[in-house]
């Protein structure tokens, strides 16, 4: 099916994403009027193939951003100007930003355009800044278990949600599962199921003898959740929880899947390959709500890669190893995402748009290498264009965070 169809298909689901829930309508009833709609405005993706989260979160104190980068699929995005038309906020460069006061609430409209040389419009997109009091909801216990590959396996973002979580208005997180920093079972408190070079289909899937140990031993490792019994492989969430959270369902579920999902993936099968993530992904959905149809379920937008080449020198014999390659994959998973999962806020299924707030220009790791063998001047370099630095991880852990002082203010009414 052609992105267009796609898109004409699903337009009236993404719309009532923008707004879900007796919380949602109460915000807007406190939110001042602006002047953020332009005249006669059309929603539109364009040749640029805008992707624009239709619910975007933000808390008071925490930093939320919109990298314009990363919302559209083109080799420069440095070619076209952005406008945002936004009551809150500020617009730089590069992104969009946002920091609400202590006191702020509600929930506002914004409209991202698109511009080339000509002033010419050529992609539009609306989206809800939803914003929650830094305050609410802060004496609310919660329990999240975090699931994921490399990404959260860092169990940096993690550790940003416990920091958060710590402050005067944070609520009271508990993280669980199996594995905690340097993949030690269970280490303290920052806990979860994340596994480097896992894929959507390795967790709904995989079986072996070292599942639940908190190890990972390649092929060894089944998934957390998969159980054996009488020779048979079945998911059973209500198993792991009663082994990991006394037998209670969490709060909340973040699956972080994709980057691996895509990784070897072209133009011609791409799509193909979306299809069976999206498959597995369901399963573990259903999985979960089978058990407690009350835990609300965050799934993570794929973060993009760093905005340089210079990242890929490590990844040689695959389609890694083109940065603009992993980038459209990377998009075209976004993009089929947001037609799968929005607007399915009902169902206690979010999207998590961690893919706007990572600065993918700055916040990956970098070291000071030579311009070449004739110029001993050193310049810093990005060595990992997949995995961030301490600073994009904690970026993801500020929008997970938002999401999840929404969910619980939602839940409090």
């Amino acid at each position: 099916m052609a992105i267009g169809r796609r898109e004409n298909m699903v337009t009236g689901r993404r719309i009532r994403a923008a707004v879900f829930g007796v919380l949602v309508a109460n915000l807007l009833l406190t939110s001042a009027p602006g002047q953020s709609t332009p005249p006669a405005a059309k929603e539109f993706p364009g040749r640029v193939r805008l992707a624009l989260a239709k619910v975007i979160y933000a808390v008071a104190g925490v930093e939320t951003n919109i990298y314009f980068d990363n919302v559209i699929l083109t080799t420069n995005s440095a070619n076209y100007a952005f406008d945002v038309r936004c009551e809150k906020g500020f617009l730089f460069q590069d992104r969009w930003s946002y920091t609400p006061g202590a006191e702020e609430q509600g929930a506002f409209p914004l409209w991202l355009e698109v511009r080339d040389e000509s002033n010419g419009i050529v992609a539009r997109a609306q989206a809800t800044i939803l914003v929650v009091r830094g305050s609410a909801a802060a004496e609310v216990p919660a329990t999240l278990l975090a699931v994921g590959d490399s990404l959260t396996e860092a169990s940096v973002y993690t550790q940003r949600l416990l920091d958060l979580s710590d402050g005067p208005n944070g609520p009271v997180l508990r993280l669980i599962g199996s594995r905690g920093p340097g993949n030690s079972p269970g280490h303290g408190a920052n806990r979860h199921e994340g596994y480097s070079g896992w894929t959507a289909a390795a967790f709904a899937t995989y079986a072996g003898p070292l599942s639940r140990s908190g190890f990972f031993k390649g092929e060894q490792t089944g998934s957390p959740f998969v159980y054996i019994e009488n020779g048979a492989k079945r998911l059973d969430f209500g198993k792991y929880s009663a082994q990991f959270n006394l037998g209670k369902a969490p709060d909340f579920v973040t699956f972080a899947l994709g980057s691996n999902d895509i990784a070897y993936g072209s133009d011609d099968d791409i799509d193909a390959i979306i299809d069976q993530m999206l498959a597995h992904l369901d399963e573990l959905v259903r999985m979960v709500h089978a058990y407690s149809g009350a835990t609300r379920i965050g799934l993570l937008l794929t973060i993009p890669p760093c905005s340089s080449q210079d990242g890929f020198w490590n990844y040689k014999g695959t389609q890694r190893e083109v940065r603009w390659q992993f980038r459209r994959n990377q998009h075209r998973l976004i993009e089929r995402m947001m037609e799968h999962y929005g607007g399915r806020e009902q169902e206690k299924l979010y999207l998590v748009p961690t893919y706007l707030d990572l600065d993918a220009a700055h916040n990956f790791v970098t070291r000071s290498l030579p311009w070449n063998a004739q110029n001993s001047v050193e310049n810093p370099r990005v060595i990992d264009g997949i995995h961030p630095a301490a600073a994009g991880y904690r970026q993801m852990g500020d929008m997970i965070y938002a999401w999840l002082k929404m969910c619980m203010a939602e839940s409090s009414r």
